[in-house]
């Protein structure tokens, strides 16, 4: 794992979650439980910190920040997909963030908020429980339906069994 401290804080995660080595950890970072930190992955809490709950996945090339005197608070059960970039949000339980999507400034995402693939969600912008936006910039198109919150389900399960795989037989070859 690549774990950094920074001015005396260093990443915590727990034995049951994997952080791959290629992904980057710094500072104030805590994980919770049976996540998965993907390869490319960059947690960066120089200037505040990043506190992510059990049963989050966190894939490829994401990027997560945090601008000085804020935080970034990830919910239990969050799907952080592959290329997002989160700046200073509040994602609640039972999310799905969509590859590509950038969260800025102050957002916060309700429970069982969906985020579509690609989508700009701007400054300030407070998503309400249950609802999918979509969209540069982001508008709120529909509620959640049952559907969605099965895959999101299914998903988190899949990544948990994955994260489970990776510490038990993950090996680098030379």
């Amino acid at each position: 794992m690549a774990l950094y401290e920074f001015e005396g804080k260093k990443p915590l995660v727990p034995p049951d979650s994997f952080v791959h080595p290629q992904a980057v950890l710094i500072g104030d970072v805590k994980i919770g439980h049976e996540c998965l930190i993907a390869p490319g992955a960059s947690i960066r809490a120089d200037f505040g910190p990043v506190v992510i709950g059990d049963r989050c996945s966190i894939q490829d090339n994401a990027v997560i920040h945090v601008f000085p005197g804020s935080i970034v608070t990830i919910g239990d059960d969050v799907t952080i997909a592959h290329s997002v970039l989160i700046h200073d949000a509040q994602i609640k339980s039972r999310c799905v963030i969509g590859m590509g999507s950038i969260l800025l400034f102050n957002v916060i995402c309700e429970e069982n908020v969906f985020v579509s693939a690609g989508s700009l969600i701007q400054k300030d912008m407070h998503i309400p429980a249950g609802k999918n936006v979509l969209g540069n910039p982001a508008v709120i198109t529909h509620d959640v339906t049952d559907k969605q919150k099965l895959t999101a389900k299914a998903g988190i399960d899949y990544y948990r069994d994955l994260c489970k795989k990776y510490l038990a037989t993950m090996k680098e070859i030379k």
